[in-house]
């Protein structure tokens, strides 16, 4: 249970904060992209490249913060982590991985040893892309033709060592085959060019900016550019051509950055939405709501990407009715290069609404903190993440005092069950959701938790009949299908057809259905979809699996077996083809 911290600040320093952060609130009707020309979809981009020309302080401050290393190709000068061959042998998983160099090239490598001690198989790949500034860390990207991978291994900056990727030590994922979503790979690059209704493929260079930059917080460049080189006569006092998210409406200006560090435990996209529609002057929410259950944790460990709804806790934000957000302290501009500049920075930032008086800690004990006066080291604690290994982040719920559960009550009172709109709503008053929403978010929750598993069918029984056009309700609805009643496959499968009729292109789906129709006796049907599934995604091993399965129990060996080589050839440690391989 989290108890409520008894937060006692002065009436003087809410009216200053109050004051400092004063900005007109957001009606749910109003639509920003008017005021902002350069959030209309048409507008296009342009590159930091072509900011710089006009304001090369801050491009040169930058492209020297995390923000603007968050994407990069390994070469010699930027590999800092590499500073020896490793090897990492993991018993428990009977793998060993590798890290080296060669021909200034960082390789990736993964080695099956056999109980009898002999090499059972190596899977090398060299790193196409490093994700992260390195500041908490590093993962890898494997390019295979069009797609995208995560590598297996990871650098951990706070142990300063490598070590498997979050989720392989678990056996949630294995080899070099966990797909680089859109979100993963979206939030750490400039603009990213993905193949809609793909997992992870995508156009070549995948990267039209690699890292992130100038419009990824200020929208995209091209109108601003061309009036400004123009010269063309502003008719107003705020430049409407480009956006500077300190003029926004504090719900808008936030979304800016929730846009990629607000993850929430369920995220459901707007009908023929995407991620990439998503730019600064719009509510996040007209793109996809985002939704919390419960907290955010106790204190002895918080979740990353939680920031935003940590901050929502905190007694600063609520006094200042939710005005107080990231770039009332953060500069995303400027890198803090010590600790001694990082505790100066943000005491100034806390001295903007506290005094030195209004700290309770006596000042012999405050002057003893290192460097001393650390407001942060106090109040905004590192404490280690839930879901990255070997990782601390700074807990944003600014407690007054440590105690064993740091939390308090978030007030965002748009809830719908145990969930939280954590993203402000683009329409409607906020504490009602269509009914698509509800039942897309139950659906994604009831994966990892089983309580949402009951009202989610519901809801998606509801939602299925409302909202027959359209493809996530019908996916969804077909795959919880398969599993509440598995006696009666056609409700199912009629539900994952539909599906495909309005466009889905997820081989998952094809895979699934190509299952029942084969349990309905229409294998022309269930052959075809596998065969469609491998071709749309050559790397999904469920297709070939499924389709060897079929093939063998209708006497085509020979024709299975080629699926199973194939597999092995590109991922070699695939422990269910060579369990079928062996069996043969």
């Amino acid at each position: 249970m989290n108890r409520k911290l008894a937060l006692v600040i002065a009436a003087s320093a809410i009216l200053a904060l109050l004051s400092l952060l004063a900005t007109p609130p957001l009606s749910p009707q109003e639509t920003p992209s008017i005021e902002y020309r350069n959030a209309r979809a048409s507008v296009q981009y342009v590159g930091d490249e072509v900011c710089a020309e006009c304001h090369k302080v801050q491009y040169d401050s930058f492209k020297k913060t995390g923000m603007g290393n968050s994407l990069s190709r390994p070469q010699p000068a930027n590999l800092f982590e590499f500073t020896k061959a490793v090897i990492l042998p993991k018993t428990r998983l009977g793998r060993t991985y590798a890290v080296s160099l060669k021909q200034g090239k960082l390789i990736h490598s993964e080695t099956k040893m056999e109980a009898d001690g002999q090499q059972g198989f190596t899977e090398t790949h060299e790193v196409a892309f490093t994700v992260g500034s390195g500041y908490f860390g590093r993962s890898y990207l494997i390019q295979r033709g069009d797609a995208l991978f995560v590598s297996p291994i990871s650098y951990y900056s706070r142990i300063k060592k490598w070590d498997l990727s979050p989720g392989y030590e678990a056996g949630q994922f294995a080899s070099f085959l966990r797909p680089a979503g859109d979100l993963c790979v979206g939030c750490h690059s400039g603009l990213s060019r993905p193949i809609p209704g793909t997992r992870n493929r995508f156009l070549s260079p995948p990267f039209r900016l690699l890292a992130i930059g100038c419009e990824r917080c200020h929208g995209p460049g091209e109108v601003h550019v061309r009036e400004r080189k123009a010269n063309t006569e502003l008719k107003e006092a705020v430049d409407h051509s480009i956006v500077n998210p300190q003029r926004l409406a504090w719900q808008v200006r936030d979304d800016v950055c929730n846009q990629c560090h607000l993850a929430g435990d369920a995220r459901v996209m707007r009908p023929g939405k995407n991620y990439l529609d998503f730019r600064p002057g719009l509510l996040l929410d007209s793109v996809v709501s985002i939704f919390g259950r419960g907290t955010a944790g106790d204190s002895a460990k918080i979740k990353a990407l939680s920031h935003p709804e940590q901050l929502a806790m905190s007694r600063c934000t609520i006094a200042s009715n939710g005005k107080l957000g990231c770039i009332t302290c953060h500069d995303p501009h400027v890198k803090l290069v010590s600790n001694v500049a990082t505790t100066s920075a943000f005491r100034r930032k806390c001295l903007t609404c506290h005094t030195t008086q209004s700290c309770a800690l006596p000042a012999v004990k405050r002057q003893n903190t290192s460097p001393p006066d650390n407001c942060i080291q106090c109040h905004m604690p590192k404490r280690p993440t839930s879901n990255i290994d070997h990782s601390a982040m700074t807990d944003h719920r600014i407690p007054r005092v440590l105690v064993a559960n740091a939390g308090n009550e978030n007030k965002i009172d748009a809830t719908f069950g145990e969930l939280r709109l954590l993203t402000a709503p683009a329409s409607g008053d906020g504490k009602t959701f269509d009914l698509r929403t509800r039942a897309l978010a139950y659906y994604e929750l009831a994966q990892l938790h089983p309580e949402y598993q009951k009202p989610g069918f519901e809801l998606l029984e509801q939602a299925a009949k409302e909202f027959p056009e359209d493809v996530e309700v019908q996916t969804a609805s077909g795959l919880v299908l398969m599993l509440a009643r598995p006696q009666a496959p056609e409700a199912a499968a009629a539900a994952l057809r539909k599906a495909i009729e309005l466009g889905s292109k997820s081989a998952e789906v094809r895979v699934k259905l190509a299952r029942l129709e084969l349990r309905l006796g229409n294998e022309r049907s269930g052959e075809s979809l596998y065969e469609e599934a491998i071709a749309w995604d050559k790397y999904y091993t469920p297709a070939y699996l499924g389709l060897a399965d079929y093939l063998s129990s209708v006497g085509e060996g020979g024709h299975a077996k080629e699926l199973l080589d194939r597999v092995l050839k590109f991922d070699p440690g695939n422990e269910a083809v060579r369990k079928r391989l062996a069996e043969r």
